[in-house]
């Protein structure tokens, strides 16, 4: 590889700092789009996003610069050429792509251009697919399929005789999207270097915007979640605001807005179990904000004497156990438990954590969630 030089250090700072400037839960593609297209000198820029279906791959998102067609037909276009789920789309397998490719941006000639379908030299040695990160065979399978399907795609969206720069901006074996440059003259490597320098800031907006989408599509779950933990309940922000909650503390606000508002924000600012309210601790989602689930400790409103039995015998609990775990979904504090049972304070933090391991959960909340969901 090459050192960048000045220009393209002044242009990596730009696209970098597009990506930083754009709200959470605000696409920022398109925009960055429009800035790499003028960086790499392309006549088009596009990226788009596969979910892995049981039978089939579908389309996540598209975003184009440089196309006549509007973002609703590209996606159109897109979705419909798709492979079914296990096969290659281009070089690569959308749910496994080749630990090879991941983050790697690759230079290759116009599908057009020859029978073969040989890509412009790429770094290393061995043969073409092994570089790819394919063996033999997926290669051939990979050369059917580009005739199959992507192909007709670029036939339709007239790209098959530019050539392109891409790459596959994956999280682990995850791919994110796909994320790439055309136009008639092959790419340069120093162009290539460009992109691969940015990759990483890509990689880290597109991880967090999938957890936001993903958030978005979780959010009536968790709402039905909270409404069978039987009292108010509030998903809050590290800096105390409400972004979701149950009828009973939807109820709570309404009544006391100003009181509850106060008790949440001192709640998960105290250790939990300390405060008139108690929270799980901080909700970590890897590159978002911590949030926090605040639990009114009044009784609930689904008896658990019922439950206790059954989920004794299940999670295997001891006697002295099952008594802890009675009084913790009552909402008592370990101090509070430990004056019931006559025992020590640490004693009861000793039970509490071999619930939690022998539910499966990581918090207090979360166990008492477990406790009412079973």
């Amino acid at each position: 590889m090459i050192d960048l030089i000045s220009e393209d250090q002044r242009l990596l700072r730009e696209l970098e700092g597009l990506l930083g400037v754009v709200e959470p839960g605000s696409e920022a593609l398109p925009t960055v789009l429009v800035a790499l297209r003028d960086a790499l000198r392309a006549e088009r820029t596009a990226a788009y996003g596969v979910d892995v279906g049981p039978d089939r791959y579908h389309t996540a998102f598209v975003h184009g610069v440089g196309f006549s067609e509007p973002p609703p037909v590209l996606t159109e276009v897109f979705d419909a050429s798709l492979p079914p789920a296990g096969s290659h789309f281009g070089y690569f397998d959308p749910a496994r792509p080749p630990p090879a490719q991941r983050n790697q941006p690759m230079r290759f000639s116009a599908l057009g251009l020859t029978e073969t379908l040989r890509a412009l030299p790429l770094a290393g040695n061995g043969t073409l697919w092994e570089r790819l990160g394919l063996s033999e065979a997926e290669w051939e399978q990979a050369r059917t399929q580009l005739a199959v399907h992507a192909m007709g795609l670029y036939r339709r969206l007239g790209l098959e005789h530019m050539a392109q720069l891409r790459v596959l901006v994956c999280e682990g074996e995850t791919m994110l999207g796909w994320l790439g440059a055309f136009r008639p003259e092959p790419f340069t490597e120093r162009e290539q270097q460009l992109l691969h320098a940015l990759t990483p800031a890509i990689q880290r907006r597109m991880a967090m915007d999938r957890r936001l989408r993903e958030a978005g599509l979780l959010g009536p779950a968790l709402g039905a979640a909270l409404e069978v933990l039987g009292r108010p309940a509030w998903v809050v922000t590290f800096s105390g605001r409400v972004m979701h909650t149950n009828k009973a503390g939807q109820a709570r606000l309404e009544q006391d807005v100003q009181g509850v508002t106060v008790q949440v924000r001192d709640c998960i600012r105290s250790p939990p179990g300390t405060g008139p309210l108690f929270s799980s601790g901080p909700l970590r989602t890897p590159g978002l904000p911590d949030h926090y689930l605040v639990l009114d400790p009044g009784p609930p409103s689904i008896e658990p004497t019922a439950k206790l039995p059954v989920l004794t015998q299940r999670w295997g609990l001891t006697a002295r156990e099952a008594q802890v775990l009675e009084h913790v979904v009552q909402g008592e504090t370990n101090k509070a438990i430990a004056l019931h049972l006559g025992c020590a304070e640490r004693t009861v933090e000793v039970h509490v954590t071999h619930l939690l391991n022998k539910a499966q959960v990581e918090s207090r909340s979360a166990l008492i969630s477990r406790f009412f969901q079973s």
